[in-house]
């Protein structure tokens, strides 16, 4: 077996990469109310709100600054808007992060304005069943809110159901709602509207069917 080396001590390299802090993971600070998610696969988003995502890019880092790059934004009347990098000068389009991830597993984001101590959201054991579902939901992208009650009852405010592309009316809908082995039925008038429900979070609520995925933040009482 021929062993390939690379002119460095493996000794070395193993442990510069323990040394490597890990940032991946959703971040929130409650006194800025601003949220910050760091995937795996070098995307992020980040926004306003806990689990609220309007801009999104890709990332990189190294010991000391996270470094995001910019790609979209999601308007308030939910349209995305791609950035134009040709266009931004003055470093614009990039944010430059000096960081520390403390002891007690926060994550310290420093700036000349002040430091921002972000807490790890996600990562928590979370049981997804009707008791887990109930509550008020926002749609992360704005527009359309979600209301499940104890008793199976669901009001759904301000929208065109619960798809991007389909056209709907004013108003409200409201109907009854079963959720069974990862499905989510809102019946309304015999017709059936099918999503598979997941709790990414306590706080955040996915939708999924043919149409596309959908976030939900849930509301604070």
């Amino acid at each position: 077996m021929a062993v390939v080396t690379c002119g460095c001590d493996i000794a070395d390299l193993v442990t510069d990469i323990f040394k490597k802090p890990v940032v991946t993971g959703e971040w929130y600070n409650k006194d800025s109310n601003t949220y910050i998610a760091l995937n795996d696969d070098g995307n992020f988003t980040m926004g306003y709100g806990k689990g609220n995502a309007n801009t999104g890019g890709t990332y990189d880092y190294d010991k000391k600054e996270i470094i995001l790059h910019l790609d979209y934004t999601i308007k308030a009347d939910g349209t995305k808007e791609d950035w134009d990098q040709s266009s931004l000068t003055g470093g614009a389009g990039k944010i430059i992060m000096p960081y520390e991830l403390q002891g007690d597993g926060t994550l310290k984001i420093k700036s000349e304005g002040g430091n921002l101590t972000y807490e790890k959201i996600g990562g928590e054991a979370v049981m997804t069943n009707q008791k887990s579902l109930v509550g008020t939901w926002n749609y992360e992208k704005g527009g359309l809110q979600l209301i499940l009650t104890e008793d199976g009852h669901y009001t759904m405010t301000d929208g065109h159901a619960l798809s991007e592309d389909e056209a709907g009316h004013e108003g409200h809908d409201q109907g009854d709602y079963t959720f069974t082995d990862g499905s989510l039925s809102l019946s309304l008038n015999g017709t059936n509207r099918d999503f598979q429900a997941e709790l990414v979070m306590k706080d955040r609520l996915k939708l999924e069917n043919e149409s596309g995925t959908f976030y939900y933040v849930r509301v604070s009482e």
